[in-house]
Order: C-alpha cells, then sequence, then structure tokens
C-alpha cells in the first residue's frame, strides 16, 4: 500500500491558508483590544472631564456666593487629580510597552522605601479608619543598587490598590523580608502585602495582570480606576527581574507577594524622609508693640521666596500665565520669553543680579529648553552661566529628567505644575 503524500503545491496552499488564519486572527484580537482600550479611555477620562466642566459651569454661575464657588473648586480640583493619575497610568504603559523604558541603577536604603510608604498610606488608610502595620524582618543588607522610583511605584500601586478595596475598619499588612542564601553581593527580598477587603475571585485573578481588566467596571463598584495599575506593576517588575503572585478570597481579602533580587550596595545613603515632608512654615508674629522695620524682616524670613528674580521661558501664552500668577503669589518677581531663543539673548544682556533663577520649557518652536541651557551654559560671564535652571516640561519620564540634566538643568519638574513641589525643588537649587 502507497503512503499518500502531499504534494508541493497543495503543501504551500494549506501554510497559506493557516498564515491567512493565524494573521486574521492576531488582528481580530488586535481589533478587540484597541476596542476595548478606546472604550475604557473614552469611558474613565470623560467621566472626570465631566466633572471639570459640570462644576466650572455651576462655579461661574454663583460667582458671587464665595462658600459655594469653594466647593466647586474643590471637586474640581478632585477631579483633576484624578484625570491626571489617569492620563499618567496610560503614559506609564505606552512606554513600558514600547519597550523604552529604562531603568536606574542607584544606591537606596531599604528602611526609607518603608517609611515613605508608611508616611503616604497612613493618611489614606487613617481617612478609611483602616488598621496599617508595615514592618521589615531579617533585614541584613539593607543598602541596595536598584530603580528607587520603579521600586516605589510598583510598592505603591499595589497598597493603594489595598486601601481602596478594603473597607473601613479593615486591616492591611506590609512587610519587607529578605530572604536566605543569595549569592555573594546580591540580596533577595519579598514584599508582602495583605488586606482584608473585599477579594477577588480565580476566574479575575487569572486575568488580574492584563490592561483594562477589572472584577468590576468603577460604574458597578463605584469605585474609579482604569484597570492599568497592576498591568503596569507586572511589567515593571518583569523588567527588573522579579516575581509577582497574587493570593485572594472573595469576601477574606487579597495577598500580594513581590519577590526582587537587588545587587548590594557598599555605599550607604542618607535618610530621605525629610524629602515627604511640606516646607516648614516659619513662626509667624502677631505682637502689635513690634515695630515695622522688624515686622518687615521677619515676613522676609517667613517667605524665602519673596523678591527672588525668575525668568519663565514658556512658548504657550495660557501656561505662562498660569506660573505667572502662581509664582507671583508666592513673592517672586517674574520676567518672560516665549522661546529659547529670546531667554538665551536676555541672558546674555543680563546685569548681574538680574536674575536668580530659570524655569525652563523643553519643547518649544525656534530653540527648545536643552540647546537653551546648553547655550546659556557657554556664557562667558560666569554669574550668568551658572544661574540654576529648573525644567518646567510636560515630558514627564525620568528618562527626560535625565535629558534635563545632561543638558546642564539643575532639576526637572513636570507639569501640570504642582506649586508645592515646585516651590520644594526652587528652595533647593537656590541655596
Amino acid at each position: 500500500m502507497k503512503s499518500w503524500k502531499q504534494n508541493p503545491s497543495e503543501k504551500k496552499t494549506q501554510n497559506q491558508l493557516e498564515n491567512k488564519v493565524e494573521k486574521e486572527t492576531k488582528e481580530n484580537q488586535f481589533n478587540r483590544a484597541e476596542t476595548i482600550f478606546l472604550n475604557s479611555i473614552s469611558h474613565d477620562i470623560r467621566t472626570p472631564l465631566n466633572v471639570i466642566i459640570g462644576y466650572t459651569a455651576l462655579a461661574s454661575a454663583h460667582v458671587n456666593e464665595a462658600q459655594e464657588v469653594k466647593k466647586y473648586l474643590s471637586k474640581i480640583e478632585t477631579a483633576s487629580n484624578h484625570l491626571l493619575l489617569l492620563i499618567n497610568d496610560v503614559l506609564d504603559m505606552s512606554h513600558i510597552e514600547s519597550g523604552t523604558l529604562k531603568l536606574e541603577h542607584a544606591p537606596v536604603y531599604l528602611p526609607d522605601v518603608l517609611e515613605n510608604l508608611k508616611a503616604i498610606i497612613q493618611t489614606d488608610s487613617s481617612a478609611k479608619q483602616l488598621k496599617f502595620c508595615a514592618d521589615t524582618k531579617n533585614m541584613v543588607h539593607k543598602n541596595v543598587i536598584t530603580d528607587k522610583l520603579r521600586l516605589n511605584q510598583v510598592l505603591l500601586n499595589i497598597l493603594e490598590n489595598a486601601v481602596k478595596y478594603t473597607r473601613p475598619g479593615g486591616k492591611i499588612y506590609f512587610q519587607i523580608q529578605e530572604l536566605k542564601g543569595q549569592e555573594p553581593g546580591f540580596a533577595k527580598y519579598e514584599f508582602r502585602v495583605k488586606d482584608t477587603g473585599i477579594g477577588m475571585s480565580e476566574e479575575f485573578i487569572a486575568h488580574i495582570f492584563e490592561p483594562f481588566t477589572r472584577e468590576q467596571t468603577s460604574t458597578v463598584s463605584g469605585i474609579e480606576g482604569m484597570g492599568l495599575g497592576m498591568a503596569i506593576v507586572k511589567k515593571i517588575v518583569d523588567r527588573m527581574g522579579g516575581t509577582i503572585a497574587v493570593k485572594s478570597r472573595q469576601g477574606k481579602g487579597t495577598e500580594v507577594i513581590v519577590i526582587l533580587k537587588f545587587k548590594v550596595s557598599s555605599q550607604p545613603v542618607a535618610n530621605e524622609m525629610r524629602a515627604l515632608s511640606r516646607p516648614e512654615q516659619m513662626e509667624t508674629f502677631s505682637e502689635k508693640e513690634k515695630a515695622k522695620q522688624e515686622n518687615l524682616k521677619e515676613e522676609s524670613l517667613e517667605n524665602p521666596f519673596k523678591n527672588k528674580k525668575i525668568l519663565l521661558v514658556e512658548d504657550n501664552e495660557l501656561n505662562r500665565e498660569i506660573a505667572v500668577e502662581l509664582l507671583k503669589e508666592a513673592g517672586f518677581i517674574l520676567d518672560t520669553a516665549e522661546d529659547g531663543t529670546i531667554a538665551v539673548e536676555k541672558m546674555r544682556t543680563a546685569k548681574p543680579g538680574q536674575y536668580d533663577l530659570i524655569l525652563m520649557d523643553i519643547q518649544m518652536p525656534i530653540m527648545d529648553g536643552y540647546e537653551a541651557t546648553r547655550q546659556i551654559r557657554k556664557l562667558e560671564n560666569p554669574e550668568t552661566a551658572n544661574i540654576p535652571i529648573v525644567a518646567i516640561t510636560a515630558n514627564a519620564f525620568e528618562e527626560d529628567r535625565q535629558k534635563a540634566l545632561e543638558a546642564g538643568m539643575n532639576e526637572h519638574v513636570s507639569k501640570p505644575i504642582d506649586l508645592e513641589r515646585l516651590l520644594e525643588v526652587v528652595k533647593k537649587v537656590l541655596k
């Protein structure tokens, strides 16, 4: 009996058909994912936008009622912050998916990481009447080499989920434990977050790291979110060479375990808790018997920014107007430039002491902020060439900050402007 053999033309046709089916399947999956993405983006971004537009209209209609306007502005601020978080998540996911995410390798003191996270989470957990505990176990190597920003992002996302999905009166436990038996020069750590929250079904846990997946939509649960957080966490943990596991039971709670290996650092890191605290307010003096001159002196001490002279370089008129008003309120004297070329010329002809600081936008039509900074650093007058320059830009990733520093800037602050954060940075670079 002869064995059947497929002739070459039939085999070629079959392969082409299989390839076509596979291609169409992938295209359908991509189109379905794209549809889910657009629907999720549309809903979750339109929700806070609706709040902003609605309360802006209400504030305009009640412009003479101070208390009502104050209430509406508070709602607008809350919605704006939520919208910013959503946008940051989308940008982060895009950044990671494109393969352009870069990890920093710098000394980190792990107890600082714990204390910083505690300081952030305790505020939210107290507001929900949650019991929050955090500790370390078997911590032998406290100084390691890693990307502190990304480590914080991973752990903060997990902890914020625990707060978000745990009902009032519940408990959250966070522990960093060093695991034994690692090769010399390295240490492995287990980061464990356990809560008594609403939990998840086994079916959902299998999809928890997929973008835009939530067991219930925000419409049903009343809990805001786009379903990108855990997808971002998983991508970062993978990029850092670690693992993440999730255990959960509905109605009982959830436990998330992240395991990461770091190179041990021989370089001690100074405690950075001060970075979390707000700038201390100087003591005010209200004793009427003090002389006017002494009062003026105290006022100057209270406000370290009073009469400091800033050159604001910003091409967008509305952004420029907002920044000018905010900075004037803080006590600064402002001059502006609409492009890098104008900024360079102003600095070239500046008199001694004319400016104390430059706030520099990055993307501008004729000369961008990087090139403007490089040219300012090359000016002949040392006082002018060495003026502090802070990037104020919508380019918000860590590599954008590195590009700013490489161009000669002193610091980087992302838009939209958080005045408190900006003032902290300005105070630091003016010292």
